[in-house]
């Protein structure tokens, strides 16, 4: 009977962590919400105030956003001079409250003070050319996935070799910013087929995100202490790494994969008319010498028909991270998962700083998260007209 008893006691330990793994949480109500709309919201980041930077790609603008007032200001304006950016598309949070506007085509950063103002320039890092990947490496420096709290930027690198061949796997760059030098943290796996450059007439040209849809990829993120978080397709789980061979992997959580349906394809190229690849071209001797960007809906890009896997993975990592997976400062892990077609309400996976699995947290219709702040998420809306609106919640 006693160890009956200490089965039943284990059983009912193991259904209590099972049930609190599975804990649900949704966001129904916004604390607050700008009433102004953007057109596609690339990143955010809160400030010391409460206020919040956001920087919208398409509209290539960065304004100041106090949610409260429901006011914006303008931040800097388009153009390659002082206090100007040519296309923001990530703004790096440093530990002093000062923001790094990334800006690909004027190959720097410009740095905005905690209230705002504009302020000096920053050259993106620039790894010697006869390094991995040679002189196209440069194009890594715009994939920025994160910072910690020594102010430590983290970019991927380039899924390019010395003469433009793609690789199967490529490195997490750590820079302190201190000097021109970055260290490798980690390397993660590419699907084939997800990158491929081309060069004609001085020029390179670059569009990452090719191969089959639904290819199960890896995506990272960085939390405040420097570890990365590499979240796995194949077995689904985060392993934390705190540099080369300093890993420690969570739980594998369970998942059964979806069969791609007609419905998923179709559902997919819609959305990719709504959604053109961005392509950046960069002019010069490997790659130097300004660049222009351009999307599928202009210029002659041409886009070729997508091929489909037979069955979508448990999450799915976009071009530059896609949104797919976000890492909180204190080290809570987001991780969008697939969904079938029609199903309309995003479910994050939220994984804790050991990388067990601690909650499952819903959001209304056509949403995404966006980013977080001190003790809340921002979330983008999308409306039937595909504008986009800027909400913060409690975080759960």
């Amino acid at each position: 009977m006693r160890g009956i008893r200490i089965l039943g006691a284990l059983a009912a330990i193991a259904a209590a962590g099972s049930a609190e793994a599975q804990q649900k949480a949704s966001l129904d109500k916004p604390t607050a919400e700008y009433a102004e709309s953007f057109t596609t919201i690339s990143s955010i980041r809160e400030l010391p105030s409460g206020k919040v930077l956001v920087a919208d790609r398409s509209d290539k603008i960065v304004q100041l956003v106090d949610l409260l007032a429901g006011s914006a200001i303008k931040v800097g304006r388009e153009g390659s001079g002082p206090g100007e950016y040519a296309l923001p598309i990530a703004l790096v949070p440093l530990p002093d409250g000062t923001t790094l506007v990334l800006d690909p085509l004027n190959r720097r950063f410009l740095s905005v003070s905690a209230d705002g103002k504009p302020g000096a320039f920053m050259d993106l890092p620039r790894p010697p050319s006869n390094g991995p990947g040679g002189p196209v490496m440069m194009i890594g420096g715009f994939d920025v996935r994160g910072v910690d709290a020594k102010g430590r930027i983290y970019f991927q690198a380039a899924p390019f070799g010395p003469n433009g061949t793609t690789l199967d796997s490529v490195a997490i760059l750590r820079w302190d910013r201190s000097n021109a030098d970055m260290d490798t943290v980690a390397y993660v796996k590419l699907p084939a087929g997800s990158a491929s450059a081309t060069s004609s007439g001085g020029n390179m040209r670059v569009m990452i995100g090719g191969g089959k849809r639904f290819t199960p990829a890896e995506a990272w993120g960085v939390a405040g202490d420097g570890r990365v978080a590499r979240v796995l397709p194949e077995p689904y789980r985060v392993v934390w790494v705190a540099g080369p061979s300093r890993m420690a992997a969570g739980p594998v959580v369970p998942y059964t994969p979806m069969k791609v349906t007609e419905a998923d394809k179709q559902e997919f190229i819609e959305a990719q008319k709504k959604n053109r690849p961005m392509m950046i071209t960069m002019g010069g001797p490997g790659g130097g010498g300004g660049g222009r960007v351009a999307t599928g809906g202009g210029g002659n890009i041409q886009v070729p028909p997508p091929e489909f896997a037979d069955t979508k993975p448990p999450f799915v990592a976009g071009p530059g991270g896609g949104g797919t997976v976000l890492v909180a400062p204190e080290g809570e892990v987001w991780v969008l998962r697939t969904r079938p077609a029609g199903d309309k309400i995003p479910t994050y996976d939220v994984f804790d700083a050991t990388g067990k699995l601690a909650k499952k947290v819903s959001l209304k219709p056509n949403s995404r998260v966006a980013g977080f702040g001190k003790g809340v998420v921002y979330v983008v809306r999308t409306d039937d007209d595909d504008l986009q609106y800027l909400q913060r919640f409690a975080r759960p």
